[in-house]
Order: structure tokens, then sequence, then C-alpha cells
């Protein structure tokens, strides 16, 4: 068959035609959202699973509702050699700038850039060499004292206190959680905290692979009770034929019985294989049912 035509899509984290047997999270999620936008507290969310499960394409399609509902969203991947520092800061800064804009917001965006400019100037990060320069003076005795779990704790505050004023809500979205050493980890769940207690309008959602459970134990004793951990795990089996038959139909093509039963079996019903082998199995057969 044509293979233009092809409409499954192996990649990582490259949204699939039919985001099957993913409600129940996407629901928990979207619960979430709305309860911290409306200024009750709410759990942040950290996905938990293996590669090809499908984690990532959760968190775009997470951040793609929640600009739909207008909420304001970062979204970044960490990865080794690149501290959450780095990841925040360029994040962070474009948000405040970004909320300059709103009237009422302005008193605390100024406050929030000079918290920024604070908590860069506590740990001298540097990036390609260049430092993250911002035209305002710091925030004096606010995240400058050099402990980053105290210091982050007050930016985030800092970007919530902004994000209320103006009447907004921010989704931090962070992928690959599991590269965030054990420090970092916990100046994270610390931040998320203080969030929670001021009752402000800023959510962590994210994923990682298992080791995260651990590292969470280890960070700080409380994190189950910040976080909730969705398993996110292979399909459940008639999920796993959605995932084939839908995005076929449209052309007028079918999986024959047999075809499917031996890709779940193949696959294990992970997301991304079923991805892979639907696309080479389109390529390979002529049509119009796959298997024949």
């Amino acid at each position: 068959m044509d293979p233009v035509k092809n409409p499954f899509v192996p990649g990582a984290g490259t949204p699939p035609p039919e985001l099957a047997g993913r409600d129940a999270l996407l629901k928990q999620a979207q619960v979430a959202l709305a309860r911290m936008k409306r200024g009750t507290p709410a759990k942040s969310m950290i996905l938990v699973g293996l590669r090809g499960v499908g984690k990532t394409v959760l968190l775009v399609r997470i951040k793609e509702d929640a600009e739909q509902a207008g909420f304001k969203v970062l979204m970044t991947e960490a990865h080794e050699g690149k501290s959450l520092a780095a990841l925040l800061i360029p994040q962070l800064r474009s948000l405040l700038y970004a909320l300059d804009i709103i009237a009422n917001a302005k008193e605390k965006v100024r406050r929030g850039l000079r918290v920024l400019r604070s908590f860069i100037g506590s740990i001298k990060i540097t990036h390609s060499d260049i430092e993250y320069e911002i035209g305002v003076d710091p925030e004096v005795g606010v995240a400058d004292s050099g402990d980053f779990e105290a210091d982050l704790a007050a930016l985030f505050v800092a970007v919530g206190e902004a994000a209320r004023a103006g009447e907004t809500a921010v989704v931090l979205l962070i992928d690959e959680l599991q590269y965030l050493n054990e420090k970092e980890f916990g100046a994270l769940i610390m931040a998320v905290h203080r969030i929670n207690q001021e009752r402000l309008p800023l959510i962590l959602i994210a994923a990682g692979l298992p080791q995260i459970l651990a590292l969470a134990g280890n960070s700080k004793s409380y994190a189950e009770r910040l976080f909730d951990f969705p398993r996110v795990e292979a399909l459940a089996p008639e999920a796993a034929r959605q995932a084939l038959v839908e995005p076929v139909e449209p052309y007028d093509v079918t999986f024959s019985p047999a075809a499917l039963d031996r890709l779940l079996a193949v696959t294990e019903r992970y997301p991304y294989f079923l991805q892979q082998w639907g696309y080479e199995a389109w390529n390979v057969s002529e049509g119009p049912e796959i298997g024949s």
C-alpha cells in the first residue's frame, strides 16, 4: 500500500493517530488541572512506566489540553549533563515576560523577575558560557541563600503569585524526570509543597522511569502525599486492537484476525511497538486486508 498514506507514526513521543486506552489517565490530569485553576489544592502527578508505553505522548496531550483550557504551559525534558536549574530558568523567564503584558500582574511579575535574578545569582548558572541576563536588580534576601532547596521553593512561590495576579494558572511539564539527582528531586518536591501550602495556581505533571519511585522515597518521606504516581503500562488487549484498527479504517483497510493477534503478541501491546509494527505491516501489505 501507499507508504505516503501510512497512518502509523512510530517515533519518540510522536502522538499516534489514535490515543487508545488512556482515557482514565487523561481524565485524572484534567480533574487536577481544573481543581488547581479554581483555587482548590490538587496533587501534582508523576507518570511512571517503562520506555515505549507512551509517557511522553501523554505529556504532549496534557500540554495540548491545558493550552486549550487557557493555562500557561511550560514543557521541558531532563537529561544527563543539564541541571534542573538550567532546565527551568529559561522557561520561567519566558513565562514571567509573557505575564508582564497583563496589567493586574505587573507588580508581581516584576517581583518574580527580581526573585529569578536572585536565584540565578545564587547558583551562578551558565549555559553555553553565557549567563542568563534579566534586566532587573535582584530581590535581596529572597532565593539568594545558596540553599538550592529553599531558593527553588521561593522562586516557585514568586512565579505562582505572578500567575495568580494575572488570573491564570501554570502547568509545568517535565519529561524523563529520573535524570534528576536526589538533591534536585528533593528541591522540586519542596517547591511543590510550598506551592500547595500557599494555594498558588501552579502544578507539576511529570513522567519518568520506575526508578523515580525510589528517588521520590529517598528524597522526601512525604512525597506520596504531594504526588499521585499513576502507572502507565502496556495497553489492554481491546485498546491495543483499537490503536491498530481505527487508524486504517478511513482508508477502507482492515487487519485479519490472525494479523491482529500476532501483532498484539509480538509488541506485547506496548504503544510504541504497536506503531512501529503497524507502520511496517502497512508498507509490506498489498491491502485491503493486512495479513491476508
